[in-house]
């Protein structure tokens, strides 16, 4: 267990990652978290937090990991069965959180550190661990483990769906069934004899004392159960809010973790932390029906209603983040990174003005120079003001790594598109030379260059 002082610590890395969450540095929020998750190791707060940046770095959806991650997380797992030969269960924990990085949703990763939980005690953190990637699992043995992490959880209904599981990807598992009859009847004689010891106790002459009623009254409770009583006996307690409204984003339950978000920040009004995590489901929230409406086009191109929700989405989604980033400044105004966020959100609206004076400051700091200078063409180009448009990207361009491809390309085929706008083929003919060098497939580089010779 962590000391007093360990526990202080753990919390200022915590916070540190909040802050650079908010700030969208996801690889600096990623470290923050991860050294509050090595000294208060079975933190679920801390845990939910870091697993979360790590997808959102992927948008939430596990299909855009690379195909290539399990290749670069195989000498991760190497590592960390070489701990777990020596069973150093620490340092295999650690060392999974490195493979998450790669991949968040990486199911044989998620197997040994849900083992090394358990190994160390921390069964609430092995279950947690589990059921974060228990929707993308396919393979029967990983429910069969996962059944045995419910169980030694007391989560008698857990264990048995996921039998339930394995039945239907193995049906010839006969060993499925009598794990169910067993588990329903270890359910019963639990509960029996729980709801008997808490009846009786105050007639009994001798019997357990009152806080071992408490820890039996504790064990009938769910994590949901649980966190919802904290939050009664101490609505202050942000981190209940916090772990529960986690739980609820982990069942894909956006609603209710959105609703314990609102009744956080009612009980703690300007709370940073709750109304952080409140935008962000928020925002979740919004970029699901998005989703939804994307997925729908892509079966019915021409349904119009999913159109017209698309385009009503999408809408909502940009007003609500200029607010959201909005809001944020005023907390930390001098933040370069949020000016720079606002800006991409204004310009998405079509309020170049605004987003070009957001993009002005932005390009003050070092670390967004490039990318504020790429975004204020961008809107000098919509707005017709080529001149200004190419004086961005030209600038944009002298002060870029000249190794990161994706930028330098970007640039200059904007440089083309300009100088073509402004009826210079020969300038446009050599900045997408310099495109198609380094990739002519990039865009319509390759048509563009044929249109001109």
């Amino acid at each position: 267990m962590s000391s007093g002082s360990d526990f202080t610590k753990a919390q200022t890395f915590f916070n540190y990652g909040n802050d650079a969450a908010m700030k969208q540095n996801f690889e600096y929020a990623i470290q923050m978290y991860r050294e509050a998750c090595k000294i208060d190791v079975e933190n679920l707060l801390y845990r939910a937090a870091l697993r979360g940046i790590e997808r959102k770095k992927f948008a939430n959806d596990p299909s855009k990991v690379g195909r290539l991650v399990g290749a670069k997380n195989q000498p991760i797992r190497l590592r960390a069965r070489a701990s777990k030969a020596k069973s150093n269960w620490k340092n295999v924990l650690e060392i999974c959180e490195e493979a998450f990085v790669n991949n968040p949703w990486d199911i044989s990763v998620s197997r040994d550190a849900a083992e090394a939980a358990e190994q160390l005690g921390y069964n609430n953190l092995a279950q947690w661990i589990v059921e974060a990637v228990q929707m993308q699992a396919t393979d029967a043995e990983f429910f069969r483990f996962a059944a045995h992490i419910h169980e030694i959880n007391e989560s008698w209904p857990k264990a048995i769906a996921c039998w339930e599981k394995v039945k239907k990807i193995d049906p010839n598992d006969e060993n499925a069934n009598r794990q169910i009859n067993s588990l329903s009847a270890q359910a019963s004689i639990k509960r029996s004899g729980i709801s008997d010891a808490i009846d009786k106790h105050d007639d009994a002459p001798s019997g357990p004392g009152e806080a071992e009623l408490e820890e039996m009254k504790a064990q009938k409770l769910t994590p949901e159960e649980r966190y919802q009583k904290e939050i009664l006996e101490d609505p202050t307690r942000t981190s209940s809010y916090l772990q529960l409204a986690d739980l609820f984003k982990l069942r894909g339950q956006l609603e209710e973790a959105e609703k314990v978000m609102a009744r956080g920040l009612k009980a703690n009004p300007g709370n940073r932390d709750l109304a952080f995590a409140h935008a962000e489901i928020q925002i979740s929230r919004i970029q699901g029906a998005i989703d939804r409406c994307t997925r729908r086009l892509a079966e019915k191109p021409d349904d119009e209603k999913a159109k017209a929700k698309l385009e009503e989405f999408t809408t909502l989604l940009n007003d609500y983040q200029i607010k959201e980033f909005r809001r944020r400044l005023t907390l930390q105004p001098d933040d370069m990174g949020l000016q720079l966020e606002l800006g991409i959100r204004l310009a998405r609206s079509g309020k170049h003005d605004e987003a070009i004076a957001a993009f002005q400051q932005a390009r003050a700091s070092a670390d967004h120079k490039v990318q504020a200078l790429h975004q204020s063409g961008l809107s000098f180009e919509s707005k017709g003001s080529l001149k200004l448009a190419e004086r961005m990207y030209q600038d944009a361009l002298k002060a870029a790594d000249s190794t990161d491809m994706g930028i330098v390309n970007a640039l200059h085929y904007r440089l083309g598109r300009v100088a073509e706008a402004q009826g210079n083929p020969q300038v446009a003919e050599e900045h997408y030379n310099e495109v198609a060098a380094n990739d002519y497939n990039y865009l319509d580089v390759a048509q563009r260059l044929q249109s001109l010779n």
